[in-house]
Formats: C-alpha cells, sequence, structure tokens
C-alpha cells in the first residue's frame, strides 16, 4: 500500500517513516509541507521519492492509497475527512480529534467513503503489551483493583505548538490520552465516572493534569501527566494476588519490552511497535482482517479525555 506524509513533522521523521519503509506490504512515496523546501529537505533526508508543497497536492495523487496525518490536533479531524474523501485510507496520530464530536464526525465520513481509518496509538502494537495482557486476563494478578499510570517530560521549547490551546495544546491530550487508553484497556471496559484537575501555571494550556476514573466494583485508574516533571512513562496494576509493572509502557528503550510481576522481570521481544501498527493498518484497509483499533473505540476514549477536562474546568466529577 502506497502511504503519502501530511507534514513533515518530527514524529514521522522517528517514528512512521522507518515504520513504513521497514513494513512488509507499505510502500513510502510522498511527503508534503506547507513550505515546498521543507518538504524536499525531508524527503531529502529520509529518501522519500515524492516532495510536494501544500496538503491537497498530496491528496490528489493517484498514485497514494493512504495517508499517515501527523498535523497538530487541529488539523486531524479536517485533513483525515479531506484524505478520505479524496480515496485515501488514513492512519492518523492521537488524539484523533479535539474532541469525541470530531471522532464521531470522522466514523462518519469512514463508513460513507468505505475508507479505513485509525487512530495511531502504536504503543498497543507491541509486544510487551499483548503479555501484560495475557496476564491480566488469565487472573494471575487476583481481581484488579487498582491501574496507576503516569507520563511525563520536561517540555522546554517556548515555541512548541503542544503551548497553544486552539490547537488542542495541553498535556491531557498529548501525554493523558496513552494514560487514558492503557487504563481502558487493561480494566477491560469504560469508566462509569471521572474526575479531573488541572494545573496551568500562567500557560493557557495544562501543563499538568491528574485524573481518577472510577469503572465500578471498586476498580480504579489513577493517571497523572505533566510537561514540567521528570521523563517517565510507568504502568502499575494491582490486584488482590499480586502487581505488575511495566517501566517503559509507551516507548520501550531498544524496543525491548520488560515487564514485572510481583518484582520479578521478564523481558519480551523487540520489535518495532510503528511496523506493526502499520502493517495492521494495511492488512486491515485490504480487507484481510479487523482493525485492531476500530474508531468506535477512538470515540469511547475521546469521551473519556472530554469529561476528564470537564472535570477540571468544573472541579466537579463527570458521570459517563
Amino acid at each position: 500500500m502506497r502511504f503519502g506524509i501530511l507534514g513533515a513533522a518530527r514524529i514521522a521523521a522517528r517514528a512512521l517513516v522507518p515504520g513504513i519503509q521497514n513494513s512488509d506490504n507499505a510502500e513510502l512515496v510522498a511527503v508534503a509541507a506547507r513550505d515546498g523546501a521543507r518538504a524536499q529537505a525531508f524527503a531529502t533526508e529520509h529518501n522519500i521519492p515524492v516532495a510536494l508543497e501544500g496538503y491537497q497536492a498530496l491528496l490528489e495523487r493517484d498514485d497514494i492509497d493512504a495517508i499517515y496525518n501527523p498535523l497538530p490536533n487541529d488539523g486531524h479531524s479536517p485533513w483525515s475527512i479531506k484524505a478520505m474523501e479524496a480515496g485515501k485510507h488514513v492512519l492518523c496520530e492521537k488524539p484523533v480529534g479535539m474532541n469525541a464530536l470530531e471522532a464521531a464526525n470522522m466514523l462518519e465520513v469512514s463508513k460513507r467513503t468505505g475508507k479505513t481509518l485509525m487512530e495511531a496509538f502504536m504503543w498497543r502494537f507491541h509486544p510487551q503489551v499483548a503479555r501484560a495482557k495475557e496476564i491480566v486476563d488469565s487472573g494471575a494478578l487476583g481481581d484488579i483493583k487498582l491501574i496507576r499510570t503516569g507520563f511525563s517530560f520536561f517540555l522546554n521549547d517556548a515555541g512548541d505548538i503542544r503551548w497553544v490551546k486552539s490547537m488542542g495544546g495541553g498535556g491531557l491530550l498529548d501525554l493523558g490520552c496513552y494514560n487514558v487508553n492503557a487504563t481502558r484497556y487493561f480494566a477491560g471496559r469504560e469508566p462509569t465516572a471521572v474526575y479531573g484537575a488541572a494545573d496551568y501555571s500562567g500557560t493557557d494550556v495544562d501543563l499538568h493534569f491528574a485524573g481518577i476514573l472510577e469503572f465500578g466494583n471498586n476498580l480504579r485508574g489513577v493517571m497523572e501527566c505533566s510537561f514540567g516533571q521528570e521523563h517517565r512513562q510507568q504502568l502499575e496494576i494491582v490486584g488482590t494476588k499480586g502487581t505488575l509493572e511495566v517501566a517503559q509502557f509507551v516507548l520501550p528503550e531498544g524496543g525491548v519490552g520488560e515487564i514485572k510481576v510481583n518484582g520479578v522481570a521478564e523481558k519480551t521481544v523487540a520489535a518495532d511497535k510503528y511496523q506493526l501498527m502499520v502493517e495492521q493498518f494495511v492488512r486491515a484497509a485490504r480487507g484481510e482482517e479487523a482493525l485492531a483499533y476500530p474508531m468506535e473505540n477512538s470515540i469511547l476514549q475521546m469521551k473519556v479525555l472530554d469529561a476528564l477536562a470537564q472535570s477540571a474546568r468544573t472541579g466537579a466529577k463527570v458521570t459517563l
């Protein structure tokens, strides 16, 4: 399947470019940027055959079957919709939209056009995630009572778009989406209520965000994320019989996963989660199998993020 990339984003360079180029069922054909010179420099650096000025030019090409959309958050919905209406499948960076309504509209366009759309939660394609889920589902930890996640790093670039509210900036959408995604996945069901608290620290967006997700039956998720703390990406699942920990649940160093159960470590095989995601997306777009992460799940994801943001603004619990 022939891919084009909308925008010369850093995440594309370090993640999806090699993920597509190393995959066994995809080919990277073109990159487009608003600045043609930037597109050409990106294409030259990463051995991409075609560089284009303007996103629309990419959508109009007949030699492109699928689009990867790593634009700022406010560009996810409009450009993914334009791509699907132009006859392209879309792998869209997370969060898939600015809110649940945008996500629902995107699903409607996907159904109407018959084009596959998937949110790029690459962390779920790493073998350590499947192994952790296997352990949880086996009952080895007993009844799960707590899922705790933390994701943070220092965002020191004052010009970064993640500081811009109108473009979907803030820690909750950029980092907290992983916390929420992991919590929902390992809980195996949707939360019934959430609490959120945000620290803006003089910025237009949340610098620090903390939340509680209630799932009923005494299961809670506790999440926190930050642009102003030491880098970490921790997952802890606590049950009545044991505790499972994944120290690097989003970006395992060197591609090698590690899980600890009651302090005993277990390695999982090295893997490129981006490549695995691309290959699964292509198989699904070809009708060979179902999407591993369908848009219905992405809509539920966005509803939780919306509720957490609402709770932080109002100071009140939000029921889902």
